[in-house]
């Protein structure tokens, strides 16, 4: 790969960005309990306590995908990244006062600004990278996230029982602060400026990415097979498993794991293989379709009371997520890579909004209900990329 020693430097601490801000994506549904704890005590339903939580930071990280593209375009990663990095510190330490409005808006302010650290990575990469290795760069990022969903599983649990849920917010917030020092220091981005004209000429460009149906479509298999599983795992797979399966906590974290595992396997080998081949649309189809089979082997192990089916559902889910992670790429190539940060930008307010909804939706409904929301999503994401995604590799600026 090529790529200047300051854009390595840039992207490998964009990584370590992503991972905590993963971290915070996912980890809502294995504290529960703590969530519970607090709902119990100020006397709020702890359902939708969790509901508003989980999805706080989804729409919150869909809107902000409006502002954040363009900026980062415009003003860089440097500037952009330094700042939002330590709003995320901040955000972090209002989520260490243990009440339900701190809780919900420290969620809110993280969604905001957890945004800057995939579209900064997927900027850094596009400027400082050739068009072989973009597929590789995109499945490293996700690759990441999934090794912090599997921290956010089992590792959490044991975190939150030995040091509380305060001092975790508190590790968390010093990464984030250091984190941010870091992205200022080195990344060698200072934006396009006025080359690319003017900022609202950048948020323009939106709605011009808007108006293309492939991008559409591939937001849409992503929420059939990464969100689906996403919304599973950081809200209402908890739900699922201890009322169905009657799995206690530690039970819950472990089964979770097992999903962010295979997740974590099957994504660096998809961001080769796709760029090796030369193809990204096959790995995408095959994402949706691997979604559609786990949510039907949910729906029977759900029915049949089977927790053999269940993991191997948990597995093909792991799977799906893992098979998906071109999709921004995908997004991004047909467009040049200054404007690559808006690009993504568009495709991630699909997806998260989408991620949004399902947790809005499924953290309140009956789990059997829920499973075949997720079926139907699938099977919708399914068809959207037959009909709508075309290949994008290799791209007109390849």
């Amino acid at each position: 790969m090529k790529g200047s020693r300051r854009y390595v430097a840039t992207v490998l601490v964009l990584l370590v960005a992503y991972i905590l801000v993963y971290f915070h994506r996912t980890m809502t549904g294995v504290m529960k309990p703590e969530v519970d704890h607090y709902a119990r005590y100020y006397g709020v339903d702890a359902n939708l306590l969790l509901a508003v939580m989980s999805s706080a930071y989804f729409y919150a990280y869909a809107v902000s995908q409006v502002f954040m593209g363009p900026l980062i375009d415009h003003y860089g990663v440097r500037r952009v990244g330094g700042v939002m990095l330590t709003l995320l510190g901040v955000a972090t330490l209002v989520m260490s006062l243990p009440n339900p409005v701190s809780l919900i808006v420290g969620r809110t302010l993280i969604g905001v600004s957890a945004t800057v650290a995939f579209l900064s990575y997927m900027r850094s990469s596009s400027l400082g990278f050739g068009p072989g290795s973009q597929g590789r760069l995109s499945s490293y990022a996700l690759f990441a996230g999934g090794v912090s969903t599997v921290l956010a599983t089992y590792p959490l649990r044991l975190m939150l029982n030995t040091a509380g849920i305060s001092m975790t917010f508190l590790a968390l917030a010093a990464l984030a602060f250091m984190l941010a020092a870091s992205v200022y220091m080195i990344s060698p981005d200072n934006g396009n400026g006025g080359g690319n004209g003017s900022l609202l000429r950048q948020v323009a460009m939106l709605k011009d990415i808007a108006g293309s149906p492939h991008v559409w479509g591939v937001g849409l298999a992503a929420v059939a097979s990464y969100g689906t599983g996403l919304a599973y795992q950081s809200a209402w797979g908890q739900i699922h498993l201890a009322r169905v399966f009657s799995l206690g906590k530690d039970a819950v974290s472990l089964y979770l794991m097992l999903l962010a595992m295979v997740f974590v396997a099957s994504s660096i080998p998809t961001g080769y293989l796709s760029d090796k081949l030369k193809k990204r649309r096959p790995f995408l189809l095959a994402a949706t379709l691997v979604a559609v089979a786990s949510w039907l082997l949910m729906f029977l192990s759900s029915y049949m009371d089977s927790t053999g089916l269940l993991l191997v559902s948990l597995g093909l889910l792991g799977l799906s997520q893992g098979l998906h992670v071109i999709a921004a790429t995908m997004a991004k190539e047909p467009y040049d890579p200054a404007v690559s940060g808006t690009a993504v930008a568009f495709f991630n307010i699909i997806l998260f909004m989408g991620i949004a909804v399902l947790q809005t939706i499924c953290t309140v409904l009956n789990p059997l209900a829920s499973i075949l929301v997720n079926l139907l999503v699938a099977i919708a994401g399914s068809a959207a990329t037959l009909t709508l995604v075309k290949e994008t590799y290799p791209s007109k600026h390849a």
